[in-house]
């Protein structure tokens, strides 16, 4: 259970940015799923997802690949992160993938802070989310891997959706489950709040202040300020 924030980090808040995939949509198994079979049509049987969650999908095969010093064209590659993305897209529309209370608490939280969305995922699975839960007015900006130059732990995408809620960095909070989008958020100046009990150590040791297993908590913790 997350403790409370400090008083003058509570004091400060008026944003906050969300990662979707592993915070809003319970996504972790279904990409590790279909990275692990693309990657086993080359042999690579090991494949780890947790390394690379928060990563853009042909960033993911291009580190992989590298790491086992296997050569692969660019344009296999853009085949590969085609393949895994429609068999991501397959598994979880097979799937009731939005968090638990997802709905309640984004609408609740709406209400008192400017909300943005900033994932690393393709504008497709962030259109599937908000044709799912009706949330897209709740965010007054949304950006997604489609829209930036630069990946997670790159702060551009944090950096971009705090200058669309017109705050200063000092003001937002990013909530996130991958150490990737905390470093994101701690080099674009925000404060942060890991997503998941089960890499809270990680989480920790990237800059989250703190971490909760639930929106319900995350609800919870953001009301006790």
């Amino acid at each position: 259970m997350a403790s409370a924030l400090p008083p003058e980090i509570a004091d400060a808040i008026r944003g906050l940015v969300f990662d979707l995939d592993g915070v809003l949509v319970s996504s972790r198994a279904a990409h590790a799923q279909a990275f692990a079979e693309v990657l086993a049509d080359y042999g690579i049987h090991d494949f780890q997802y947790d390394r690379f969650a928060g990563w853009r999908t042909a960033d993911v095969f291009r580190a992989v690949f590298a790491d086992r010093s296997l050569r692969i064209a660019e344009n296999d590659l853009a085949e590969c992160a085609r393949r895994k993305s429609a068999r991501a897209r397959e598994l979880l529309a097979s799937r009731n993938p939005v968090a638990p209370d997802c709905v309640s608490v984004v609408t609740q939280l709406s209400r008192k802070y400017r909300l943005a969305l900033a994932s690393s995922g393709s504008r497709a699975a962030v259109e599937a989310f908000f044709a799912r839960t009706g949330l897209g007015p709740s965010f007054r900006s949304v950006l997604c891997g489609d829209d930036v130059r630069r990946a997670k732990p790159d702060p551009e995408i944090v950096r971009r959706s705090m200058e669309a809620l017109a705050l200063e960095p000092r003001s937002c909070v990013v909530i996130e489950d991958a150490v990737a989008g905390i470093q994101a958020a701690r080099s674009a100046g925000a404060r942060a709040i890991g997503f998941g009990n089960a890499r809270a150590a990680d989480l920790r040791a990237a800059g989250a202040e703190q971490v909760v297993d639930s929106l319900a908590e995350l609800a919870r913790l953001l009301s006790s300020l």
